[in-house]
């Protein structure tokens, strides 16, 4: 039974979250005249972490969808049943939802100053306050949660892979962030770095 309420939740909860992005991205493009997309230039780690994203997010709603319309494509994801216990996928399911919580939360707090992406001329402001004092990526810290939620509630060779290349490619897009924010706020950003952690711990 959890095997199945997990396979609808997934569908359903990559389905919803294609669509809010999808949404954030319209309504952004539309206020702001200019897409909040910023893809990196061609070959760069920023431009590689954004294709990693792109392209295992689409395939990661791929595979929802289609273990929803069809259960015989759970081999070809090269499945750890061991795992498949009803406590490991809840777990895995609630970390996908609280991680989602968190983006909306941080979302919401950035208001017009989100952007997906970093962009050379970004002209906006060190925000230091609300979840930022407790963490300095609050959003990736969240986004990487979502990715272990994501292996625990489908326990795959497939998903493996997606956690691994989701991994690395959230630190190489901080590590871009870091640098443009340490370029472009000078001692307010190294004065912030000081005192509040990469992630959790320092």
């Amino acid at each position: 039974m959890a095997v199945e309420a997990t396979r609808w939740f997934l569908a359903v909860f990559f389905s919803g979250v294609a669509v809010f992005y999808t949404a954030r991205i319209v309504l952004a493009t539309r206020h702001r005249g200019v897409s909040p997309v910023f893809r990196g230039d061609r070959g760069s780690v920023h431009f590689r972490s954004y294709l990693a994203f792109r392209v295992f997010r689409v395939a990661i709603w791929a595979v929802a969808v289609a273990r929803l319309a069809d259960p015989r494509v759970d081999p070809l994801i090269g499945p750890f049943y061991g795992l498949w216990a009803a406590p490991v996928l809840l777990v895995g399911n609630l970390l996908l939802l609280g991680a989602f919580a968190a983006v909306l939360v941080v979302n919401l707090r950035m208001g017009r100053d989100w952007w997906s992406g970093t962009r050379p001329d970004a002209d906006g402001p060190l925000i230091t306050t609300g979840p930022f004092a407790w963490t300095r990526n609050p959003m990736m810290l969240a986004v990487q949660a979502g990715q272990v939620g994501l292996f625990m509630a489908l326990p795959s060779v497939f998903t493996l892979v997606c956690l691994g290349v989701g991994l690395w490619a959230v630190r190489s897009q901080v590590a871009v962030e870091e640098a443009a924010l340490a370029a472009r706020h000078g001692d307010a950003y190294a004065a912030y770095a000081a005192r509040t952690p990469r992630w959790v711990f320092r």
